[in-house]
Formats: C-alpha cells, sequence, structure tokens
C-alpha cells in the first residue's frame, strides 16, 4: 500500500510541476505580447513614409517634366508672309495652268495641219497625234486639281493655314501627275526620235542624250519639288494642330 501512495503521491506532484510550467510559459508569451504592437506601428509609420517619398519623388518628377514640356519652342507661322506666299504659288500655278492649255491647243492644231496638208510627215503626224492625246489627259486631271482647290481659297487671315494646306495639297498632286506624264511621253519621243534618224544621215546619239537628259533633269527637279512640298506639308499640319 506504501509503495501505491508513494506512487500517486509522485504523479501528482509531477502533474504540478507541469500545470506550473504551463503557467509559466502562459504568462510569459502574454507578457511578450504587448510587444508586438509597437513594432507593427513602426513598420505602417515607415511605410507611410516610403509612400510619402515616393509621392513627393513622383510630384517632383512631374514638375520637372511640365517645365520641360512649357519650354518646348512651339512653331510659330507668320500669318502675313504664308499669305503672300500662298498668293505668289496660286499665281504661278494658273500661269502653269494657262500654259499648258495653250500648249495642249498648240499640239492639237499642229497636229489637225499637218494631217489635213501632209506637212510633217507620218512620223511627226503619230507623235503629234499622241502627244496631243496625253496634254489632253494631263490637263483634264489637271483642271480637276486646281478647280477644286482654287475654289476654297480666300484671303481671310483666319483661313490662312488651311488655304496653305490645300494649296501644298494641290501642288503634290500637280507634281505626282507630272511625273506620272512623263512616263508614256519619254518612249513616244525616243520612238519619234529614231523614226527621224531612219530618214537623216546625222549623227543621232547628241539628240537622243540631250532629249533624255532634259526629261531626267524635270523628273528629278520635279521629285525635288515635290519633297519639299511634303515637308512644307508636314509642318502646316503641326502648326494647325497647335
Amino acid at each position: 500500500m506504501s509503495d501505491e501512495y508513494d506512487k500517486i503521491k509522485m504523479a501528482t506532484e509531477c502533474d504540478q510541476t507541469r500545470d506550473k510550467r504551463v503557467s509559466t510559459t502562459t504568462l510569459m508569451m502574454r507578457k511578450k505580447e504587448p510587444r508586438a504592437e509597437p513594432e507593427e506601428e513602426s513598420n505602417l509609420e515607415r511605410e507611410k513614409e516610403l509612400s510619402s517619398e515616393s509621392n513627393s519623388v513622383l510630384d517632383d518628377t512631374w514638375a520637372e517634366l511640365t517645365q520641360d514640356w512649357q519650354a518646348q519652342p512651339t512653331p510659330t507661322t507668320d500669318i502675313i508672309a504664308l499669305m503672300k506666299r500662298t498668293r505668289r504659288r496660286t499665281y504661278g500655278a494658273k500661269f502653269c495652268f494657262l500654259l499648258n492649255i495653250v500648249t495642249t491647243l498648240g499640239l492639237i492644231i499642229a497636229f489637225f495641219y499637218g494631217l489635213l496638208y501632209g506637212v510633217w510627215g507620218e512620223a511627226a503626224n503619230i507623235y503629234l497625234g499622241l502627244g496631243s492625246l496625253l496634254s489632253i489627259i494631263f490637263v483634264y486631271f489637271e483642271t480637276k486639281i486646281r478647280v477644286s482647290t482654287w475654289s476654297q481659297l480666300c484671303d481671310s487671315p483666319e483661313k490662312a493655314i488651311e488655304n496653305a494646306i490645300a494649296s501644298s495639297e494641290s501642288s503634290m498632286k500637280y507634281m505626282w501627275i507630272t511625273k506620272i506624264s512623263l512616263l508614256p511621253f519619254l518612249p513616244l519621243v525616243n520612238w519619234f526620235i529614231y523614226s527621224e534618224s531612219q530618214t537623216s544621215e546625222k549623227a543621232v546619239l547628241p539628240v537622243y542624250l540631250v532629249v533624255n537628259g532634259f526629261i531626267l533633269a524635270v523628273y528629278l527637279f520635279v521629285s525635288y519639288l515635290h519633297r519639299k512640298r511634303q515637308q512644307e506639308y508636314q509642318q502646316l499640319l503641326q502648326v494647325k494642330r497647335v
């Protein structure tokens, strides 16, 4: 009996000791728990400081970008000079238009005169006939381009940029059809030179070089003006957007 009593007593003491340890551990954990609150608060404060710093950096960056954008030069236009240039180019376009009409009429008259009286010969009549046809087609498209543009031009300063843009568009279209018209004209004129050389004893090579060189020079000059008008057109569009 005494042995059993001793075992029961030892077990009871072990349980009491274990309970004391558990309670002590619990108290220690409870004491440590409140210490986490200041750490969380400090973390929140750090996050707030970081966010405020990032916001200030973004504000400074945005301010710098705004200043740079405002400091950039904006395209300006002299309205009076632009109106004078548009008016001068319109007069030049009308002169070219009139010259093309006169040239076309001259080719037609020469063709019918040679056809009726047999003055020029077969090769010349074919050349004049096809040349007249090409010239009529060219003047037809030129008329559509020029008239549609001239009908909307005016001397109002408020419409100066719009008029300059329309004039540039008209010039670019005119130069485009000019370059296109040289393509069928080139073989026609070379055929005419070849046909005339068959009945002539003169050297034909210099004539080929002069005529083809002239056509090439015209094509290059028109291409140069075409690129220049395209650049002016883009600049005018930028001014209009501003």
